[in-house]
C-alpha cells in the first residue's frame, strides 16, 4: 500500500526536493563563493553545523529527485539531514537570528539556508512519507561527531569564527558553544538539550514515516 502511494506521489515528490535541491545548491556554493571572495576561511565554512545540514539536505534530495524514495544506507542521510536542519532552523530563530547584519544576496542566502531549506524538508517529509528503517539511527554519528571536532578543534587551534556583530572572533562556530564565554556546564546543558531534541525529532520522523506511508 505504500508503494502503491508513493508511485502515485511520485512526480509530485521528485519535483519538490529537486527544487530544494536546486536552492540549497545556489546558497551553499553562493555563500562558499562569497566567503573566499572575502579572503575568509572555507574551513570554518563548512564546519558550521548549518552548513553541513543543508549539504545533508542536498545530498539526500538529489537522491529521492532522482528515484523518488530514500532507501538503503541512504536513510541515514536523509535522517541527518532532517534531523540537522529542523534543529538549525530552529536554533537559528530562537538564538542566533539578528546577530550579524547582512545585504544584498547574502540575505537571501541566509533566508534559504536557515528557513526556507528547514522548512522545504518538513514539507518534503510529509510528501515523501519515508518508511525509515533501523538503520536510519545511524544518523547520530554525524552530530557526535561534529561537536567532537568543534570542541576540539577550538580548543587546539585558532579558527576564529565571525562571532555576533560588534564582537571578537570565537573559536567555535557559535557563541552558545564557546565554554571559556559561557562555562562548561552551560556548554554540556545546552548540548543534552540538543541531543534530547535530535532523537525526538527522529523518532518522530520514524513513527510518524510509518503511520502516514500506510
Amino acid at each position: 500500500m505504500h508503494d502503491t502511494a508513493a508511485r502515485t506521489g511520485g512526480m509530485s515528490v521528485r519535483v519538490w526536493f529537486g527544487v530544494l535541491a536546486v536552492l540549497g545548491t545556489w546558497a551553499t556554493v553562493g555563500q562558499a563563493v562569497t566567503v573566499v571572495t572575502e579572503g575568509r576561511s572555507l574551513v570554518n565554512f563548512f564546519s558550521y553545523f548549518t552548513i553541513e545540514s543543508n549539504i545533508l539536505v542536498l545530498v539526500a534530495a538529489v537522491v529521492i529527485a532522482l528515484r523518488g524514495k530514500i532507501a538503503g544506507w541512504w536513510q541515514p542521510v536523509y535522517l541527518a539531514g532532517l534531523v540537522g536542519i529542523v534543529i538549525t532552523g530552529a536554533v537559528y530563530h530562537l538564538l542566533l537570528a539578528g546577530q550579524q547584519t547582512l545585504h544584498g544576496v547574502e540575505a537571501w542566502y541566509d533566508l534559504v539556508l536557515h528557513t526556507l531549506v528547514p522548512v522545504g524538508s518538513v514539507v518534503g517529509f510529509f510528501l515523501l512519507r519515508p518508511r525509515l528503517e533501523r538503520r536510519a539511527w545511524w544518523f547520530l554519528a554525524w552530530p557526535v561527531a561534529w561537536v567532537v571536532y568543534t570542541l576540539v578543534r577550538g580548543a587546539v587551534s585558532d579558527p576564529r569564527f565571525v562571532g555576533p556583530e560588534g564582537e571578537p572572533p570565537l573559536p567555535v562556530p557559535y557563541d552558545f558553544l564557546d565554554a571559556a564565554a559561557v562555562g562548561w556546564g552551560q556548554v554540556v546543558v545546552t548540548l543534552s538539550l540538543i541531543a534530547v531534541l535530535a532523537v525526538v525529532i527522529a523518532a518522530a520522523a520514524m513513527a510518524g514515516g510509518r503511520r502516514l506511508g500506510r
